[in-house]
């Protein structure tokens, strides 16, 4: 069935999906068919009305309006090639676009932060989206593209110049000025409802069967001491989006180590990231060591209490709601002045490690960057699924770096040097 539109965006009267819808009203490819979506055909024609006159050339953009939401999400996966989704919490709101996407053979992409959704979206639909060829690549923004396709980098960088693998990552948040929404606050809750949440393996399962342990390591999510970063010198202490980040990133680690033919990399003839386990870290940097101590059993004392208290169902739906009614979200300026740096440390798997960095600096996480990597990625899949390595994969649901590869990172840096 031939698709009227090759990228859509569900949710584009929210706020990230207005900033997404921004950013392809500025940066939109010639040629590219695009539309939003959402329940109410007059929010949607409010804000193209509302584009139109405050991007500079807005008028002569050219973009559709697809009107679907609970009964009639399916208009919106019939509708276009690719679809990307800025709803959420999405263990809540997800699942009934993703399973439209699944039976009408749309691509798919999201933003969501929440492991316990991704686990329990491969384990229903994973079937029927390889039966399908349909390719689903959630978290495609802030988390969890930085540290996904960093990784990524710094593995091929090693293979280019040291003809080895990467055994361990660590990767750094040494900024983070960032701002979030209700809906990104009320996704944590839900989180600490879900055990799968919380299982440092639960997204591997299917890569490789049946010990994913033996694959890559698990490095505590929240811990009471923080661990030194010499090359920085700098104390890692627990970072919030890391109980995403990790999970994904191990997740890309054992595609790439499994027996699915791809067209990216290849170390030492495998497509693993190193010869052994990998091991990859996330951390916040602080530099003051007694700082770093009392922040540390600060943040993973709070952390281990709200999981034992959200863990009760009836508590986590209270506090969930009370969330969701606040309805908050950043203004403007805040969203300009946010910005992230992210410094990354890649060890060889030699005899003699040898050390690799990178570092990323990008706009304000929650909405400036997340807007940014969300269109660029949607864009890549919809126009040339043909030159990255999604194109060779059987249908299923991918990480950023095993679907998208570098290519997103060369796209980003087109727009803003990463």
């Amino acid at each position: 069935m031939e698709k009227q539109y090759d990228l859509l965006i569900y949710g584009a009267s929210g706020s990230v999906g207005k900033k997404v819808a921004e950013y392809l009203f500025r940066n939109a490819r010639p040629g590219l068919k695009w539309a939003i979506a959402g329940r109410s055909r007059g929010k949607l024609e409010q804000i193209i009305e509302e584009l139109r006159g405050t991007v500079e050339g807005g008028e002569s953009v050219d973009v559709g309006i697809v009107v679907g939401s609970g009964d009639s999400i399916d208009e919106v996966a019939k509708a276009a090639k690719v679809v990307m989704t800025t709803v959420g919490p999405y263990e809540v709101l997800g699942e009934p676009l993703v399973k439209a996407c699944v039976e009408h053979n749309a691509d798919y992409l999201d933003i969501n932060g929440e492991p316990q959704f991704m686990v329990r979206m491969m384990e229903k639909y994973g079937t029927q989206a390889k039966t399908n060829n349909v390719t689903l690549i959630p978290t495609c923004g802030f988390d969890s593209v930085p540290s996904d396709l960093g990784t990524l980098f710094l593995v091929e960088e090693a293979k280019r110049e040291f003809h080895c693998g990467v055994s361990e990552v660590t990767s750094v948040f040494t900024t983070f000025d960032g701002t979030a929404g209700s809906g990104s606050v009320a996704s944590i809750v839900k989180l600490f409802a879900e055990p799968s949440a919380l299982d440092p393996y639960g997204l591997q399962k299917d890569y490789p069967e049946p010990e994913p342990e033996k694959v890559t390591e698990y490095f505590p999510d929240w811990h009471y001491q923080p661990e030194y970063i010499p090359e920085l010198g700098l104390y890692g202490i627990p970072f919030m989006l890391g109980y995403c980040n990790t999970r994904v990133v191990r997740r890309s680690a054992s595609i790439f180590a499994s027996a699915v033919p791809t067209e990216s990399i290849k170390v030492n003839g495998s497509e693993a990231y190193c010869s052994g386990r990998f091991l990859y870290k996330e951390f916040s940097g602080i530099q003051n060591k007694v700082a770093a101590y009392t922040l540390c059993g600060i943040l993973t004392g709070i952390l281990n209490s709200a999981q034992k208290m959200l863990a009760n169902k009836t508590l986590n739906e209270k506090v969930f709601n009370l969330i969701t009614n606040l309805g908050f979200k950043p203004d403007e300026k805040a969203i300009e002045r946010g910005s992230a740096r992210i410094v990354q440390i890649a060890k060889t798997d030699e005899a003699e490690p040898r050390t690799l960095f990178t570092e990323i600096n990008t706009l304000d996480p929650g909405f400036g960057e997340t807007s940014r990597i969300l269109a660029e990625a949607g864009m890549l899949l919809a126009l040339e699924k043909h030159l990255i390595p999604a194109h060779s994969l059987p249908g299923g649901f991918y990480t950023p770096a095993t679907a998208l590869g570098t290519r997103l990172l060369d796209k980003l840096n087109e727009k803003a040097d990463w």
